[in-house]
């Protein structure tokens, strides 16, 4: 076997190798938004067992996070406002910031629920962050 031939199957090897690793969120991208636990590379990624490079398997919040016309890898107001799942909670009310500004909401440890799986949105954390960022921007004049 000669040395082109070879180099060019380790070439192929590369590849293949390359597209068949895992395509969990880096820790940059999940850093990316105000809080990640507990779902963190479930929050864009319908099943990280088997995501891979060549095929991320993205949940709908996924695609808006990634989408360059929408989040473009970034947490911003716009994508805290979307419903991306469609489960009656917005991005922002499902993560815990809901003007989008990436800093947390006050009283926030954790995502209420995730931006990427629809139904598992509860319409009373919704409702309650919403009324405590009210009372917190009264308070703060």
């Amino acid at each position: 076997m000669s040395i082109r031939q070879t180099t060019g199957r380790i070439g192929v090897l590369m590849m293949l190798l390359l597209l068949a690793t895992p395509a969990w969120a880096t820790d940059e991208l999940m850093q990316q938004l105000p809080l990640h636990v507990p779902f963190r590379c479930d929050n864009c990624h319908l099943d990280v067992s088997i995501a891979t490079l060549a095929d991320p398997s993205l949940t709908v919040f996924g695609l808006d996070f990634t989408d360059p016309d929408i989040g473009d890898n970034t947490w911003n107001s716009y994508l805290a406002n979307l419903d991306s799942d469609g489960d009656g909670c917005t991005n922002g009310a499902e993560i815990g910031d809901m003007d989008g500004n990436g800093r947390v909401d006050n009283g926030v440890v954790q995502e209420s629920s995730n931006p990427g799986l629809d139904g598992d949105c509860s319409s009373t954390s919704f409702f309650e962050e919403r009324t405590w960022g009210e009372l917190k921007t009264m308070f703060n004049r």
